[in-house]
């Protein structure tokens, strides 16, 4: 699909460029036309029910729905003209909601967020279905991945083809679904085909959201079971089975073990939580919601022990901290369990004593300021000899004039030819031209020594060595500066290492052939068995595997749940074997800072013995320049004099 062309509704240019995403439908490029764009195409050819409803719905765009969901902008036609995806706005920084429901997602993806920004969330989450509610839009497929969010808080909602569209008269059906966020008057239905779908039931779908983001990601349908009759999710949604339900007599689920009690909530939230699951006709809506979470954000208190434990103050003390001093259960990970280490506060203070200086040279060039000398002055012997040369010229020149009034101006002829013959032996000229001669070579000579000394400053024959040793030292203070981040680094996959292999334990112990996976029936249960696909740890086995007859919609399908099971997780870390790990790892650090501070120091001497030759080098070498140029200039001088003194006649 790279770099493949689509055109819009109007015939707009949309180029498809680098994937992004896939998902069960089809997958998200990038569109090279404009950054803040990216374009959705189906795996498969769609329908014209289909087709029709992405038209309509990118006819209806506005800004409310453009601040709250990635809306389709315009659709995406082929070559042949048939719709095959949309375009929607690009949502930068933003990670699916259901990374708020993990312990260690929470710490890798927002480090300094604690319930504060759960309970923020979950107002913002209701404020965004009041606004599309309020537009007369069903969302229909409600799920903890169709739903973002960024460091901020806010909310979008994706995958927004699948929500349910009133045209008119028609209706573009809703006809997928997860039973988690299902209510059970649609349960019961057994199908999601031409299903008409109300804000109403979309309150269920909320209020299940917004309870799994206040009681860190379990389901209001899942817990304790103490009876003999089995009793999964969907059973009790359909039969109101409410886990945390403070009002509900002959019980026959109970909250989770070490989890979150309803009545740590304010009455009114308690109060829509019994309405919105123990209630079918007029669930509380998204508006009231609103108004019960932004109480409940004001009510929030901060621990006086640990600065990312934040809590209702209904309660009247730190429940985080309970769970884990009494249960050693850690729902907030900041690092305040583990033992103290050595830290690396002086770093900055050793390598500043090492510090790498540039060696800025003057560089030296043949142009130069002339010092303010003149030419010295020409030796006396080589006046005598010219004056010598012109007299014996002169005594030809008038014995030439003589004989031509004795004998005929024909002698002029021979007057000249003695002149010539008399300048090719002159004693007196071979001195003067050889005189010119010294100084010419003179002069060549000084100025290559002028320009081997320029070469020997400007690229001392150590400098190559220097900036070798500059970088090697550079390097180290480099890697020296990085051991503490280098130590978190190790330390954060110290402890999600241990999470992630309780994690995978846990999960190891839901074998799919006895849970029930929405659309799997025991065929294709004992296909993915008979693959490797045995428990729930091993979904994700699926993105390195293909197994005939299990496509990108069943993957997700198996994804999702996974994800849900994945939610009655609870984590409870070794701690002494995590604090034995990060001991190593600060000794292991601990001898390399050793290491690096003998290289740094060695390297140093190097580095400073280097500097220090080449700067008494080009000191030396520019005092030589100062006293060449001078001779250089003098010499030109009094070439340049002797030239003059030499003239035409010799």
């Amino acid at each position: 699909m790279t770099g493949q062309v689509y055109q819009g509704y109007t015939g707009k240019r949309y180029s498809a460029g680098q994937k992004i995403g896939q998902g069960g439908e089809g997958a998200v490029f990038t569109v090279q036309e404009e950054a803040a764009l990216v374009i959705k195409i189906y795996s498969e050819t769609l329908d014209h029910d289909k087709s029709e409803k992405l038209v309509f719905m990118s006819s209806i765009i506005n800004d409310e729905l453009s601040n709250f969901a990635a809306w389709p902008l315009d659709v995406a036609r082929d070559r042949s003209g048939r719709v095959c995806g949309f375009v929607m706005r690009k949502l930068e920084s933003y990670v699916p909601l259901h990374n708020l429901f993990s312990p260690m997602d929470r710490k890798k993806l927002f480090p300094d967020k604690g319930y504060n920004f759960l309970v923020h969330v979950s107002r913002n989450l209701a404020a965004a279905f009041h606004k599309i509610h309020q537009l007369g839009i069903v969302i229909g497929d409600v799920n903890e991945a169709n739903i973002v969010v960024n460091a901020g808080g806010m909310v979008a909602l994706i995958d927004c083809d699948s929500f349910q569209i009133k045209n008119g008269n028609k209706y573009h059906f809703c006809e997928v679904g997860i039973p988690r966020y299902t209510p059970p008057e649609l349960l019961i239905k057994g199908s999601f085909d031409r299903v008409i779908r109300t804000i109403n039931t979309d309150n269920f779908s909320l209020a299940t959201l917004i309870f799994q983001l206040l009681f860190l990601g379990r389901s209001p349908f899942t817990g304790i079971n103490p009876g003999q009759q089995e009793l999964d999710e969907e059973t009790a949604i359909k039969t109101h089975e409410f886990a945390y339900s403070l009002k509900r007599q002959h019980k026959k689920l109970f909250p989770a073990k070490n989890s979150l009690e309803l009545s740590t909530m304010p009455s009114g939230v308690a109060a829509l939580f019994h309405a919105s699951f123990e209630n079918i006709l007029e669930r509380p809506s998204a508006a009231m919601w609103v108004n019960e979470l932004s109480g409940l954000n004001k009510a929030i208190v901060q621990c006086i022990k640990t600065k990312i434990h934040y809590y209702p103050d209904v309660i009247g003390y730190c429940p985080w901290c309970q769970f884990r001093d009494k249960h050693n259960i850690l729902y907030f990970l900041d690092d305040s369990y583990l033992k103290a280490v050595p830290e690396f506060k002086d770093i900055d203070q050793f390598v500043n004593g090492f510090r790498v200086d540039k060696i800025d040279l003057k560089i030296l060039t043949e142009t130069y300021t002339k010092p303010n000398i003149t030419a010295l002055p020409i030796s006396r012997k080589f006046h005598t000899w010219k004056i010598a040369n012109m007299a014996f010229m002169v005594v030809i020149v008038v014995i030439t004039i003589g004989l031509c009034f004795i004998f005929n101006w024909v002698c002029i002829f021979g007057g000249w030819i003695a002149i010539m013959i008399f300048n090719a032996i002159s004693p007196a000229k071979k001195q003067i031209d050889t005189e010119l001669i010294i100084r010419q070579n003179a002069l060549g000579s000084l100025k290559v020594s002028l320009q081997n000394l320029i070469k020997q400053h400007n690229v001392p024959a150590e400098l190559g060595r220097y900036n070798q040793s500059a970088h090697k030292l550079k390097t180290l203070i480099e890697s020296f500066k990085g051991l503490s981040a280098e130590f978190e680094t190790d330390k954060k996959k110290i402890q999600e290492n241990h999470y992630n292999k309780k994690f995978n334990h846990y999960l190891e112990q839901f074998d799919v052939r006895k849970y029930p996976i929405p659309s799997f029936g025991v065929s294709k249960k004992t296909l993915i068995y008979a693959n490797g696909i045995r428990t729930a740890a091993d979904v994700l086995k699926l993105r390195r595997i293909k197994i005939a007859g299990i496509g990108p919609a069943n993957i997700q399908v198996l994804i999702d749940w996974q994800r849900h099971i994945g939610t009655g997780f609870t984590y409870i870390p070794d701690i002494n074997i995590i604090n034995q790990e990060i001991s190593v790892a600060a000794n292991t650090i601990a001898n390399k800072r050793q290491r690096l501070e003998r290289d740094i120091k060695s390297e140093y001497k190097v580095c400073s013995l280097l500097k220090a030759n080449i700067l008494a080098l080009t000191s030396n070498t520019e005092q030589q320049y100062n006293e060449l140029v001078i001779k250089v200039h003098q010499a030109q001088l009094d070439l340049d004099a002797f030239r003059k003194f030499k003239g035409k006649n010799l």
